[in-house]
């Protein structure tokens, strides 16, 4: 990293701190005030950071999305999920799939193409989890919609990452890729991202053991994490499920993973910030205009399907009115996992890759900047918003 990126770098996070400030004191969430300074800051109008500056501080975002998914990760929590049941399992099965079939049958209606349908649908799952994460850390909300929404945002990446490896692998196969390539891919995206994940965090699990110091814990789970995302990038593999696989076995089998997410927390804060700045400097305004019939339908169905399938997961099983009404509202923010899946597709399949990445790409710039708000909103309509803030 030369000195003007870290030029950058440094200009990043603390603008980035004055327009969450700025923005907070209109009561408008941080996290949009993060992404509104990346967008002016960006290529797309004031030229601040250039394309070339956001690519070569890639890494930065890679360990911001690392340490998010790390803590989103840590809402599995085993004890938990027995306490609130099959429910949210199925909850997420429900929004996910509901976002998926409704995209894949609107896209079909319009272009006539499966393939593109399906993994459109597909990559339709995936919810940001970033802004959930950060929305509710803001205004510190407590309650049932909050639980219920971070557990399902947990499993939602989970069922998400896995139904496009599947589907994506049964496109490749039918345009003539090799059974062995794909079968090698599959092990490769599924198998090793288990198997790292769950060796890095047994690492983090067993050093514990061995010291009481929260600031050494802290550090190894940092290296941890580090060690993931660099053996996945390596691989050439997604690392996006092995933080998720260590967040949540950590929190399983912790003992102190209480005192280490609060200390975590206190060093975090600078990645996350220039991670919502960058996200919005990388927001593409030109690309509106190419929406089209697809990106149109898209940007309804997908909150759509979400909605209606939350909401019918929660009457089956009888969960409270807050969460039947609100969870759908709370599911519609969509950024990086849904722009890497994007770019999976482009790396293999080009001409397919370049309509699916303009529908992702210009419509992660609705999402983004409307899904804290609406975040907001059904926090505060649930009453799960403290007073004081």
């Amino acid at each position: 990293m030369q000195i003007y990126e870290l030029l950058s770098v440094g200009m990043v996070v603390l603008l980035g701190l004055l327009g969450g400030k700025l923005f907070h004191k209109f009561n408008i969430p941080k996290v949009t005030g993060y992404m509104i300074t990346g967008l002016i800051i960006g290529p797309s109008l004031l030229g601040l950071v250039s394309s070339k500056t956001l690519e070569n501080i890639h890494m930065v975002n890679d360990i911001a999305l690392g340490l998010i998914l790390f803590a989103i990760g840590g809402e599995i929590e085993l004890q938990h999920l027995k306490e609130m049941g099959k429910k949210v399992i199925d909850i997420a099965l429900a929004e996910s799939f509901g976002a998926l079939i409704f995209i894949g049958l609107g896209a079909y209606i319009i272009s006539g193409d499966p393939g593109l349908s399906i993994l459109l649908g597909t990559i339709g799952m995936a919810t940001a989890p970033g802004v959930t994460l950060m929305v509710i850390r803001e205004y510190q909300t407590r309650g049932s919609l909050t639980d219920t929404l971070l557990a399902v945002v947990a499993m939602n990446n989970v069922i998400c990452l896995i139904s496009f490896r599947i589907f994506f692998a049964a496109f490749s196969l039918l345009h003539g890729e090799a059974l062995t390539a794909i079968i090698l891919t599959l092990f490769k995206e599924l198998i090793l991202s288990v198997i790292i994940g769950i060796v890095v965090a047994a690492i983090i699990t067993y050093w514990e053991q061995k010291t009481n110091d929260l600031s050494e814990l802290l550090l190894v789970i940092i290296g941890g994490l580090l060690v993931g995302i660099g053996l996945a990038q390596t691989l050439g593999i997604s690392y996006l499920m092995i933080c998720l696989i260590i967040g949540a076995i950590t929190n399983n089998l912790s003992t102190m993973h209480r005192f280490v997410y609060a200390e975590l927390r206190q060093t975090e804060m600078p990645f996350y910030i220039a991670f919502f700045v960058l996200s919005g400097a990388s927001l593409h305004l030109d690309l509106i205009p190419h929406l089209g019939a697809i990106g149109v339908a898209y940007l309804i169905l997908r909150p759509l399907g979400k909605y209606l399938g939350s909401y019918l997961a929660g009457l089956k099983y009888g969960a409270e009115v807050s969460v039947r009404r609100f969870l759908g509202m709370g599911l519609i923010p969509q950024a990086g996992v849904a722009i890497g899946l994007a770019l999976t597709v482009s790396e293999s399949h080009p001409e397919l890759g370049a309509t699916i990445s303009t529908v992702i790409l210009a419509s992660v710039i609705v999402y983004e900047t409307t899904g804290p708000f609406l975040t907001k909103f059904a926090l505060g309509k649930s009453n799960e918003i403290p007073k004081e803030t």
